[in-house]
């Protein structure tokens, strides 16, 4: 199981490590051209239709991963019945939102974002997204189901990827709206989605058959999982997205947009173990649902020990050059290098939880995940509207920070409780030891960098923490030959 899910997962990062690389040239280009407060803008109307979006797939991609594995292996027809059900719903439900809001955006922008000007515009072009986005979760989530970590990938990600990139270099060069880059993504959008549903029909199973909503409304067990599923993805999008949504509308535009560079940056710890989360999910669910509790516990220990010890090098060299990747988006972003190192800090220390929600959501323990997200949101919504007024974009930091690591102890905690399964290992400890040490000096250097400095600290910080742990690395490699 576990040769399995780093072969899926190796796709997954090989499409997250090119996903971010050209996506971090692409913002640096279009911020050069169209400034710190119209990305702001974009971010902001890019929360609120997340927001929607999250509301109105009522947990469906979690019912997907959660159930079409064993109707595949049961009963195909199934499968496809139901996985039609979910696309006609996108469908349907994305262009009333989108007919809706075409409605009631200037009304929103008035009275809600009452920062940002001339924002009902951004606001409307945003919402084109939500039908697409409905119907590209459900496609994906289908994928991930079978475990086809590597079509996603493919399509999913370098596809989309290399169209962006070229339409943006190019369509920028004779303009410096923000509503174009809109258009670029939507048209991207479309492009994939029709690719992944046309091979999903062609080499899995048929999506478009003809069905009724009876299969699902009869299957009691899978209404119960989408309740459960649908209160816990609102109440963990509120949770995550809260601090982003409240800056938007009590801060300026400049600060939001500072605030999703310094996300993007932060998100370096995270993105590979976001990448194992999307095939580690079905094999949670499979092997809970085999009360197979040792493989359980030994590919969680294994996996976040891996994980860390990728990460971790990345997140360091983050640290070391953070003048000069700060100063590439724009000279504006030098003041904000102390907050980054906060973020950085805490997304290193959240790594050591491994896929802890994940494991929460597929291995029974839904309820106690809803009440850990429900006590984080209404923390951050109370402390963020009485602290921000008066901290600004420090204390959205430190509160985003503080949530982190609150959710991720306290999932653990439910865990070993429940399931007697931790993320902890004694290669975890000594990874983590040896990289107080060598973090401490990453956000103290004061190096003058020449050219060559670029390649050579990145290749030697990698061998530097392999070394460190090469016994450790040897033996997992060799239990995963």
């Amino acid at each position: 199981m576990l040769k399995l899910i780093l072969r899926q997962t190796n796709w997954g990062i090989l499409g997250a490590v090119f996903g971010f690389s050209i996506g971090f040239f692409v913002k640096i280009y279009l911020l050069d051209i169209v400034g710190l407060d119209a990305w702001g803008k974009y971010v902001a109307a890019q929360t609120f239709v997340s927001f929607v979006e999250t509301v109105l797939s009522i947990g469906i991609p979690y019912v997907i991963i959660k159930f079409i594995p064993n109707f595949v292996d049961r009963n195909q027809e199934k499968a496809s019945r139901i996985a039609n059900i979910f696309l006609k719903y996108a469908l349907v439900v994305g262009l009333g939102f989108l007919f809706l809001n075409y409605f009631f955006s200037p009304y929103i922008s008035k009275y809600i974002y009452t920062k940002l000007d001339n924002f009902s515009t951004i606001l409307f072009l945003m919402s084109i997204h939500v039908p697409i986005t409905l119907l590209f979760g459900v496609i994906i989530s289908l994928y991930r189901s079978m475990l086809k970590i590597k079509e996603i990938v493919l399509y999913g990600t370098v596809v989309a990827v290399i169209v962006r990139a070229v339409l943006t270099f190019v369509v920028f060069q004779f303009t410096s709206d923000i509503s174009y880059f809109i258009f670029i993504e939507i048209f991207t959008q479309i492009l994939v989605l029709s690719i992944l549903l046309f091979l999903f029909d062609k080499n899995q199973f048929p999506l478009f058959v003809k069905s009724k909503t009876n299969d699902i409304i009869e299957d009691d067990k899978m209404l119960s999982y989408g309740k459960k599923m649908f209160f816990n993805s609102i109440v963990a999008f509120v949770s995550g997205q809260s601090l982003s949504f409240i800056i938007s509308i009590k801060l300026a535009s400049v600060d939001v947009g500072a605030y999703n560079i310094l996300l993007t940056l932060a998100g370096l710890s995270t993105f590979l173990l976001i990448n194992l989360n999307k095939v580690f999910a079905p094999a949670i669910s499979k092997l809970y649902h085999d009360r197979n509790f040792k493989e359980l516990n030994d590919l969680y220990k294994k996996t976040t020990f891996l994980i860390n010890l990728c990460a971790i090098p990345l997140v360091v060299n983050v640290a070391i050059f953070a003048d000069e990747i700060l100063g590439l988006y724009t000279v504006e972003m030098l003041v904000y290098k102390e907050y980054l190192f906060y973020m950085l800090a805490g997304g290193m220390l959240s790594l050591a939880a491994g896929s802890s929600g994940t494991f929460m959501i597929m291995a029974g323990l839904e309820k106690q995940n809803l009440k850990i997200q429900f006590i984080r949101a209404i923390m951050l919504i109370l402390l963020s509207l009485w602290l921000i007024p008066l901290m600004g974009l420090k204390i959205v930091v430190i509160l985003y920070v503080l949530a982190m690591l609150f959710v991720n102890l306290i999932q653990v905690f439910y865990i070993y409780t429940y399931i007697n399964i931790s993320p902890f290992s004694k290669e975890l400890i000594i990874l983590f030891i040896a990289t107080i040490f060598i973090m401490y000096f990453a956000m103290n250097q004061n190096i003058h960098f020449s050219l060559s400095h670029f390649f050579i600290i990145p290749i030697f910080s990698f061998a530097l923490f392999f070394s460190i742990m090469f016994k450790s690395l040897k033996r997992l490699l060799k239990d995963i030959i």
